[in-house]
């Protein structure tokens, strides 16, 4: 079981992200103003190993936060979807006390952080409008990291994926029953794709969780579908314009 000194803020950061994916962009920013975390959250976060921060500065310079900026999705990038900013980034979340548990890069994923401290962030909400889209609401985390650090996140979430199945309790009020390891898109250079079975306050809500590294950045997808929970997965056509877009920004 993954321990931490999280309390309701942790549950307020999850309510917001799934209002911010699925409800108006009045809705996301009246709670935004108001919520103690927001759908994007930095937590304390594990160092790497010593062998990865010896090689932290090889491969491609991280992005800055404008050109992240530049490679969001705007409204207008991807039909059959609303696209708008999510509330603020700069939220620092309390610390977790993983105890070096094997759930704990998953559980820090509910709050759209890994086991690396990125260097820029920037977020966008993706909420389906029409057709097979309409119901679906996704948050999406750009981040910047050295490559090494990228590398080392990604590998610790797809460890903790595999060695988490059976779920695992942020809080008394927020828990996970099951973590299934999906498909993984066809995009960047490594992906990690989850389903977490769970929720606040004894509910089963089914969140789907992609995560793409494009070299030294991480693309960090969070879908909620309210018309087929249970089968829940990040949209294939909001990862691949993403993907694209950063890949165009990124040169």
């Amino acid at each position: 079981m993954v321990r931490n000194v999280w309390g309701r803020a942790a549950v307020a950061s999850v309510m917001l992200a799934l209002v911010a994916g699925c409800g108006s962009s009045e809705e996301a920013a009246e709670l935004g103003a108001g919520a103690e975390g927001s759908a994007v959250t930095e937590s304390a976060s594990a160092s790497p190993s010593p062998a990865v921060s010896a090689v932290a500065g090889a491969g491609s310079d991280p992005l800055t936060e404008a050109q992240l900026t530049k490679a969001q999705l705007e409204q207008g990038d991807l039909e059959g979807y609303n696209i708008t900013a999510v509330a603020s980034t700069d939220t620092e979340a309390p610390p977790i006390d993983a105890d070096d548990d094997v759930c704990a890069a998953v559980s820090m994923m509910m709050f759209f952080s890994l086991s690396v401290t990125p260097e820029a962030r920037v977020g966008r909400s993706v909420s389906g409008t029409s057709g097979d889209t309409a119901g679906t609401g996704t948050s999406v985390l750009l981040a910047s990291y050295q490559e090494a650090d990228a590398k080392q996140g990604i590998a610790d979430l797809a460890a903790s994926v595999e060695g988490c199945p059976d779920g695992f309790e942020v809080t008394e009020d927020l828990k996970a029953s099951a973590v299934k390891s999906l498909d993984t898109p066809d995009a960047g250079d490594e992906a990690v794709a989850f389903r977490l079975s769970g929720g606040m306050l004894g509910a089963d809500t089914p969140t789907a969780y992609t995560v793409v590294r494009s070299g030294s950045t991480l693309a960090v997808f969070f879908t909620v579908d309210m018309t087929d929970p249970k089968t829940v997965t990040v949209p294939d056509e909001v990862v691949t314009a993403q993907l694209a877009k950063l890949e165009k920004a990124a040169g």
